[in-house]
């Protein structure tokens, strides 16, 4: 027969056990609440490039990922590849772009820095026919450089094999 004192001592481990279910459930409970608000603040304050936005009291600032610190810390060489001028597609030919073109690529990439040197008629005249087939609406807007040196940039570097340039800069840009 089991003595007294084993009794409650049985009666007591029952009652812990729902207890503890109770505790471990409101711990479990508490922990994916965190996860969830956790990955709620991730995706509510990222921005597309993956960069975070941190609010301050008056002015948002943006901390960029570590690859694109390490993209913007790659030493750049740049072409000068003078000026051009060039007739502006339709209206009779009555309007013409001079604009001077300077051309930025990697430093560390040497086996570009020599294509470029010895395709420079090449690029000069992919410059002109890109150039040539714009109208003056296609480049007297302010917003329409953005996209003139989009595609520049994409046929220029349509005639690359070594490498990529990764930026087009006009010195002048001139539209009569």
């Amino acid at each position: 027969m089991p003595k007294d004192s084993e009794k409650p001592q049985g009666k007591g481990n029952q009652k812990e056990r729902p207890k503890r279910k109770k505790l471990i459930l409101i711990l479990l409970i508490i922990l994916v609440v965190l996860a969830g608000s956790a990955a709620g603040w991730y995706f509510f304050f990222r921005t597309d490039d993956g960069a975070v936005v941190k609010k301050s009291s008056s002015v948002e600032e943006k901390t960029a990922p570590e690859k694109t610190a390490k993209a913007a810390e790659v030493e750049c060489e740049k072409l000068d590849l003078g000026e051009v001028v060039v007739n502006l597609s339709g209206d009779g030919g009555g309007h013409y772009l001079r604009v001077k073109v300077v051309t930025e690529y990697p430093k560390n990439n040497k086996h570009l820095a020599k294509e470029l040197k010895d395709k420079q008629h090449q690029i000069m005249d992919t410059l002109i026919s890109t150039l040539r087939t714009k109208t003056l609406s296609d480049v007297a807007a302010a917003s329409a450089v953005e996209n003139l040196k989009k595609s520049l940039l994409n046929d220029i570097n349509n005639n690359l094999k070594t490498g990529d340039i990764t930026g087009i800069f006009f010195t002048d840009f001139l539209v009569q």
